[in-house]
């Protein structure tokens, strides 16, 4: 059974980390598969939202691999076949799979159903609604192993929670509970293990309704302004607007709300 499980449901993709066994982490073949997995996410029309989530109830993902991946990276061995070649060959198989020098414009939901320790805490902050179930834990420990939390923490943190709630998960590396980061903002949602897939379908299905050229301008000009002066974001965002306003999208949605119907969106 693979590694990596890639369903999809309608117009949405559910990405399951299949390797409860070993604490999910990742290993080679999961890096390789989950940059493809985004990539056939960006690239196939019909599909409209993403889920990440994990097989098993004690573990999201704790980090990668350190007998596997990590040698490779910092050249204490060589690859051994054509797959570690092309991790330790493809500099930026890290970027793609936490989502940082190609972004992801279509909404992904992280369901987290257990820990997510180093690479599972950075995973999920390449995510937009995260649900967590209230065992979850999180952490970022890479400096008590001599490495630093660099599949994208290290910026991504500081600008998407407060400093002080930043710093403490950076440079504490201490485990927080699902309720500490649902207060400092690392998550959206906290529910009981039963109740997270049925919850993460619920924000798929509401998600799939919508105009997906909307939704991606939205995010886009949420991520690509963060950092923009204020002039230059508004001009950003009246750009995506415009674009949306000039789709056919844009005509079905009163034509479908004026008729009492649900719009037929198509992406156009």
């Amino acid at each position: 059974m693979s590694d990596i499980t890639f369903e999809k449901r309608g117009p949405q993709a559910w990405i399951t980390l299949n390797r409860p066994q070993a604490k999910n982490m990742l290993n080679g073949a999961m890096f390789a598969a989950l940059a493809d997995a985004w990539d056939e996410v960006r690239e196939d029309k019909a599909i409209r939202v993403a889920v990440l989530t994990a097989a098993g109830d004690e573990d999201f993902c704790c980090g990668g691999d350190l007998g596997d991946v990590i040698p490779l990276w910092t050249g204490a061995r060589q690859p051994a076949n054509e797959l570690e070649q092309r991790l330790q060959s493809d500099p930026l198989i890290t970027d793609k799979v936490m989502l940082k020098g190609k972004p992801l414009y279509k909404p992904v939901i992280a369901a987290i159903n257990g820990r997510a320790l180093g690479g599972g805490t950075e995973l999920l902050q390449a995510t937009d609604i995260r649900i967590a179930a209230d065992h979850a834990q999180f952490s970022l420990p890479e400096p008590r192993v001599g490495i630093v939390p660099g599949a994208g923490s290290m910026v991504r943190l500081a600008r998407q929670l407060p400093w002080a709630h930043a710093m403490r998960i950076l440079l504490g590396g201490d485990a927080i509970s699902a309720s500490d980061a649902l207060a400092m903002g690392l998550v959206s949602e906290v529910v009981p293990l039963a109740e997270l897939q049925s919850r993460a379908q619920h924000y798929a299905d509401n998600i799939s309704m919508q105009a997906p050229l909307a939704l991606e301008a939205i995010k886009r000009t949420a991520l690509e302004t963060h950092t923009l002066p204020w002039a230059d974001a508004f001009r950003f965002e009246m750009e995506q607007a415009g674009a949306v306003m000039m789709s056919r999208d844009a005509r079905e949605g009163p034509r479908a709300f004026k008729e009492k119907r649900q719009p037929n969106f198509s992406g156009e």
